[in-house]
């Protein structure tokens, strides 16, 4: 082989090596990129599952705060029940709720049943939300009163307790013959009586004994009159 032909195969394996070379560059630089945007996915990926395990822990921290409240109040429900099962004796009947919710439209009836639910679980804005959607569309149906006391509850369990009596004095005014009167007047009573205005209370406790002597709440306002 001649000399020309050895040193043109050397200098197209030059080529050759220079071609190689610059392709494993552009493969390595590609893979420094691509290494680069996985691990920013992963850093990204791991920040997001660090603060959805934040807003776990913290929402788990408020459910069961609100359980532990509901059960207080259930505890303090069920030492009330009993103090009136003591002195009435379990040999008088208990007389049901006699509304008759035949003429409530379905929908209403899914509002307001929506509305107890947020009650229960402890979210009364959207609680007070549904009552007050419940009686813009059923403004005099057989549970409008018990709308209205339902939204005194949610104003008294938020700790506004002003909003409640406003809404049960609402319940009193427009629908006076309910059958959430007592209870109202009741919780009234409770309001004024921790406010620390003991005349007002009295008014409400001597109230309901007078209104309703037979009743579970002239059993409790009795309790606190003594």
């Amino acid at each position: 082989m001649s000399a020309a032909c050895i040193a043109a195969l050397i200098a197209q394996s030059g080529c050759v090596s220079a071609r190689r070379f610059r392709n494993y560059g552009w493969q390595l630089d590609s893979l420094r990129y691509y290494t680069a945007k996985i691990d920013s996915m992963l850093e990204k990926q791991a920040d997001e599952i660090n603060y959805l395990r934040t807003d776990y822990y913290t929402k788990s921290n408020e459910i069961n705060d609100k359980l532990e409240m509901l059960n207080a109040r259930l505890s303090d429900t069920e030492a009330q029940l009993m103090r009136i099962y003591e002195k009435v004796g379990s040999g008088k009947p208990v007389a049901p709720d006699s509304e008759d919710i035949s003429q409530i439209t379905p929908e209403a009836r899914l509002i307001y049943e929506s509305a107890y639910r947020n009650y229960i679980k402890g979210d009364y804005q959207a609680a007070i939300s549904g009552y007050e959607a419940y009686l813009k569309i059923q403004p005099d149906s057989p549970l409008s009163d018990n709308a209205v006391y339902w939204i005194g509850e949610c104003y008294a369990a938020m700790g506004k307790s002003q909003e409640a009596v406003n809404t049960f004095q609402q319940l009193l005014s427009k629908f006076p013959n309910s059958n959430k009167r007592p209870t109202a007047l009741y919780k009234m009573g409770v309001i004024y009586d921790e406010a620390g205005d003991k005349n007002t209370a009295l008014n409400y406790f001597n109230t309901i004994v007078a209104e309703f002597p037979n009743s579970a709440e002239a059993i409790l306002a009795k309790d606190r009159l003594e």
